[in-house]
């Protein structure tokens, strides 16, 4: 059986009778298969016990070991007795772990922040190294992966910064959130366990196995501008004022787990490559406080398009320089001078604005010798149903208008700024549609029209439409047709919602180039 098959079954079986709590089940098993241990923050009676429980029953000889913890806790408690017939007998100080940590496949500690110092570390090293010291022996240990739990997290400065360290993948667990699935909770009957077929159980040769093909699982070229970018917004977080630095910190060690982690979702998804689907597994690995839980999402959601926004970035710098240099020769012209004449009359009183993204807009043509190319200055921006046009004024002392615009709809005010060839309306350059000169009206008559003249703003354009929207497509569809069984609908929802930011921010950028093609 493949092993995205396989999963699959195994999670649909482990999560019956089971509600929102499908995707830490899911992550549990993850970080299993991925040697990794987790932890799950979240207030008593949330579930966080029957994840446990349930993860024993994916492989074949589970066996689960779960523990509360308190301040009185002892290491026998944990790791099993000490022999009181080996210790008189043969003067040999060892544990009895039958029954144990030592021998469990699963380990379940609630309260995990309550161990004692000695209980600590004989935890860092059974996550760490997965063995156990039993008196002059060393056990090789079966866990899988240790599962712990609490309603807090760590305090700071009582030495459990290791420990919580150890925690990969990290997890909130709520009570049920939707009216209507809390419903059928409570209406649900007690019943058994579920029964995992014997087929699709996970067996030691297989996990084994399993093991060495995560190794092969490749890290492409692609996957590494979206990890420098997390770290990077990492870095910015945490030189902001008044933030710990720790907050954010991100040991080397960590990235190699996390790496490893990603890995083995690709394996499980049944992939030889790691792909922009498995990033938003990151979402549950790097955070350090509950604080920050969502600045992590930020950073994490934003770099799966932070290569593409980067560029388009650049892209609007150079529209802006070239708008600049444009519109130097303006700035030494008096503002009282006359407009150009190419520009095209409507009604007698206005110049219509190329392109404008809702419609029909048109400016007063008196208003933009009193605007300037240096700063922006207020304007207004008002549907005129009369005229069936959007109308823009700018806003300054004695204007024969009244801003009150009575019995108008749809007004808001504007930011308006002097650019060649039109104006910047809230950031975005527009041009005047203008009269051709005779020199254009010939070359549009016999096919040489210098209007089609390459310039920046065509180069923009044939960038983002040959590079920036494809990648940008590949990406959509990666997420619309997203089948990681790791991924909960959450997931997905918060990575479409960064990828339509992105599509936003492509079509603003596609729209300034137009514009700036009518300018420059």
């Amino acid at each position: 059986m493949k092993p995205d098959v396989q999963i699959k079954s195994l999670l649909k079986v482990l999560s019956q009778g089971v509600y929102e709590k499908e995707h830490i089940i899911a992550m549990a098993l993850l970080s299993a298969i991925a040697g990794e241990s987790i932890f799950l923050l979240g207030p008593p009676g949330t579930a966080k016990s029957l994840v446990a429980r349930r993860l024993k029953l994916a492989f074949r000889d589970g066996k689960a070991f779960e523990y509360l913890m308190s301040r009185f806790s002892t290491p026998d408690e944990i790791f099993g007795p000490v022999s009181i017939f080996l210790l008189k007998n043969e003067d040999r100080y060892e544990r009895v772990v039958d029954g144990f940590l030592p021998t469990a496949t699963i380990v379940f500690l609630d309260e995990i922040w309550k161990a004692s110092p000695s209980i600590q570390n004989a935890l860092l090293t059974a996550i760490n190294e997965r063995i156990f010291q039993n008196g002059r022996d060393t056990i090789s240990l079966p866990m899988k992966a240790l599962i712990a739990a609490s309603n807090e997290l760590p305090a700071e400065d009582e030495g459990l910064e290791a420990l919580w360290d150890r925690f990969l993948v990290r997890m909130v667990s709520n009570c049920i959130q939707s009216e209507t699935t809390f419903f059928k909770m409570v209406r649900q009957q007690t019943y058994d366990m579920p029964t995992v077929d014997e087929k699709c159980l996970i067996t030691e040769e297989q996990y084994l196995h399993w093991q060495h093909e995560i190794e092969t699982v490749e890290i492409p070229d692609e996957i590494c501008p979206v990890i420098t970018s997390i770290r990077k917004g990492f870095w910015e977080e945490a030189k902001k004022e008044g933030v710990n630095v720790m907050d954010y910190y991100i040991s080397d060690r960590r990235w190699k787990k996390c790496f490893h982690l990603l890995q083995t979702s690709a394996f499980l998804n049944g992939r030889n490559r790691i792909d922009q689907t498995d990033i938003p597994i990151l979402m549950h690995c790097l955070w350090n406080k509950a604080e920050t839980i969502s600045t992590v999402i930020e950073v994490i959601g934003s770099s799966l398009t932070a290569d593409i926004d980067n560029a388009l970035n650049n892209l609007e710098t150079k529209i802006e320089q070239a708008l600049k240099k444009a519109s130097e020769p303006q700035k030494q012209e008096n503002n009282n001078q006359n407009v150009p004449k190419l520009f095209m009359l409507t009604d007698y009183f206005y110049y219509t604005i190329h392109n404008f993204n809702d419609g029909k807009c048109l400016f007063y043509k008196e208003d933009y010798n009193l605007i300037s190319s240096d700063k922006p200055s207020d304007g207004i921006l008002y549907k005129d149903d009369k005229k069936q046009a959007w109308i823009i004024h700018a806003i300054y002392t004695g204007a024969p208008f009244d801003y009150k615009v009575r019995n108008r709809t749809n007004v808001k005010k504007v930011k308006l700024q002097k650019c060649a060839g039109g104006v910047i309306i809230d950031g975005m350059p527009y041009g005047f549609e203008r009269t051709p000169t005779a020199s254009e009206r010939m070359g549009q008559l016999f096919g040489t029209s210098d209007l089609m003249s390459t310039n920046i703003a065509d180069s923009v354009i044939e960038t983002i439409d040959n590079e920036y929207r494809p990648q940008h497509a590949r990406l959509q569809g990666l997420f619309a047709n997203s089948k990681n069984i790791f991924l909960s609908d959450d997931d997905v929802k918060l990575a479409k919602k960064y990828l339509t930011k992105c599509s936003k921010h492509i079509e603003e950028v596609y729209v300034k180039a137009q514009n700036a093609r009518q300018l420059l």
